[in-house]
């Protein structure tokens, strides 16, 4: 249910612009689910994302209207008096911001912290005390009308390599099929057989898979409502494929992987070049590229955009009275700083001797469980 119109009329009032302000409590109006895809245009911040994630059933919405049309649709959960903002991976400025928190701390007189996970913010002063670390990044790459055009603007080692590539898969495996599925004719199989060639990938590099079976269920029941897999197979098997998920005209990867006894023939390659030109045949302007600090998102033109963590507090009272939290939200910025140095240098020794130690230390743990 939303606030009565006479609360929000006294908060208008003080307001220089002509914004009105909505809650929706235990609600999400029919509405936001287009109005998601019209502002952000990212999966991690659509009602599809949290309809998956199971994050919907609890969900409280927040609206700003502007001229007719909302301005900014915030999805949040209320635990234990903080604000956990459901949005992620989206820019949101800094008058929206304030915005939001002066109406939730007016408004919500139990609530004393706001806490976004991962948000692009342009802060330089907001009327509440807060911490922010970067938290997280996407890669990504504005695309062009068509797939011609956007092979001519990449390097021309990359796509002479993805020519040859291509040429010399073709010509040793004549049975090379390369299809993409959509919704509901997505194969669960599929899904689960790119899943396990990714694990095994990143198995044999002796780090941690981040995919569990909770992960896995996630993924089929959004892939079946947005979902958009390239299935590429070599007699009948696959062979080598992507997980991808649409919202408006902008994709997002979730998995990629290739069956490395193909490695030679640079199947992860050509894999995530078919698929980027099958997005712009069907559309797509934004592709988003996901985390991490690979080299190859820039060779295939991602641009990286970082996300803050950004927690904000009621009052200096209010930090004072949870130092536990801020302490722990501080050593959570450095641990982040800590991984993104590793990842900057990941072939280095210190690196790789990162990896090893905790390699044994989980196969230890495995085998004393």
């Amino acid at each position: 249910m939303a606030i009565s119109a006479f609360f929000y009329q006294e908060f208008r009032a003080e307001q220089s612009e002509d914004v009105a302000v909505f809650f929706y409590f235990n609600e999400i109006p029919p509405f936001v689910e287009d109005e998601l895809v019209r502002l952000y245009g990212h999966i991690h911040s659509s009602l599809a994302f949290f309809k998956a994630a199971g994050w919907a059933d609890k969900a409280n919405t927040y609206v700003a209207w502007r001229g007719g049309r909302p301005v900014t649709v915030l999805l949040f959960q209320c635990k234990d008096g903080v604000i956990d903002v459901l949005n992620e991976m989206v820019a949101i400025d800094e008058a929206e911001i304030c915005r939001f928190a002066d109406h939730i701390f007016n408004s919500l007189r139990s609530i004393w912290a706001i806490k976004f996970r991962a948000v692009q913010a342009d802060i330089h002063r907001l009327h509440f005390p807060y911490q922010r670390h970067n938290s997280k990044e996407d890669w990504v790459v504005h695309l062009p009308d068509g797939p011609a055009e956007y092979t001519a603007r990449l390097g021309k080692s990359t796509r002479e390599n993805i020519k040859y590539y291509r040429r010399r898969l073709v010509r040793d495996f004549p049975s090379f099929t390369c299809r993409f599925y959509t919704g509901k004719d997505i194969d669960e199989g599929h899904i689960r057989g790119i899943i396990e060639l990714s694990e095994k990938r990143i198995l044999a590099k002796r780090k941690r898979f981040g995919i569990d079976e909770s992960d896995l269920e996630r993924i089929i029941r959004l892939a079946k409502q947005c979902g958009f897999v390239c299935v590429m197979q070599i007699d009948g098997r696959l062979c080598a494929g992507t997980i991808s998920y649409r919202a408006g005209s902008a994709y997002l990867i979730e998995v990629i992987a290739h069956d490395q006894k193909y490695n030679k023939y640079s199947l992860g390659t050509i894999c995530y070049y078919m698929t980027i030109c099958e997005y712009i045949v069907r559309g797509a302007k934004k592709f988003h590229m996901g985390g991490g600090r690979n080299e190859y998102k820039a060779r295939f033109l991602g641009v990286r955009q970082d996300m803050d963590h950004l927690e904000i507090y009621r009052s200096h009272t209010y930090l004072v009275l949870n130092l536990h939290r801020v302490a722990k939200t501080a050593i959570d910025g450095y641990i982040r700083r800590v991984k993104v140095w590793l990842l900057e240098r990941e072939n280095s020794f210190i690196t790789q001797s990162v990896i090893y130690a905790l390699y044994l230390l989980r196969r230890l743990g495995g085998r004393n469980g």
